[in-house]
């Protein structure tokens, strides 16, 4: 009888414990998130990065480690708070400046000082979609500068939040999560 009684309250609490939205926040998350994928759209909008999560091998832990651990970094997280990386957004041009930490697989040939990923261009296989039930704006595309290629997905959440994940032909994968903010026009 002890154990009824302790697999019941079990399933009780485990299925209590989920978090419900109301019909009115969800109602005004689902507005938010139409209104940040018209705003992709409109070419005016860029994800400014605060962090980069490298994917590590022993070899780059060890390099990376001797390096980060004086700015209070690590191989694992490093704070990208004092550096301009970002992707500016927009179905027809994509545009990426972002520093990168990790292993380089492939070289890009002699002269190429290049050393973070950049890419400015027309994407290739372009999806944007939304998924109101967990909250976030998901988009892919493809695309190639003069040495390598990307693949990225990125995922806007209705707070603007981000989290963007970069496949390269050269190199390891990395993650970053940055903030979706509108272009600042220079003052001129």
């Amino acid at each position: 009888m002890k154990y009824i009684a302790l697999v019941v309250f079990l399933i009780v609490t485990l299925t209590s414990c989920k978090s419900r939205i109301n019909s009115a926040d969800a109602a005004q998350q689902r507005k938010v998130l139409d209104q940040i994928a018209v705003k992709v759209k409109q070419d005016d909008f860029q994800i400014v990065m605060n962090t980069a999560y490298p994917l590590t091998t022993n070899a780059v832990n060890s390099v990376l480690n001797g390096i980060l651990i004086p700015n209070g970094d690590s191989a694992n997280r490093i704070d990208l708070s004092d550096r301009d990386d970002y992707i500016e957004l927009g179905m027809d041009a994509v545009k990426a400046e972002l520093s990168y930490y990790g292993e380089r697989r492939i070289s890009s040939g002699y002269g190429n000082q290049d050393n973070g990923i950049e890419y400015n261009g027309a994407p290739v296989n372009y999806r944007q979609n939304i998924d109101y039930e967990k909250g976030k704006l998901r988009i892919e595309y493809q695309i190639s500068n003069q040495a390598e290629s990307f693949d990225v997905t990125i995922e806007i959440f209705s707070n603007r939040n981000a989290n963007v994940n970069i496949s390269s032909s050269h190199r390891a994968n990395i993650r970053y999560t940055g903030n979706m903010e509108q272009i600042k026009e220079l003052a001129l």
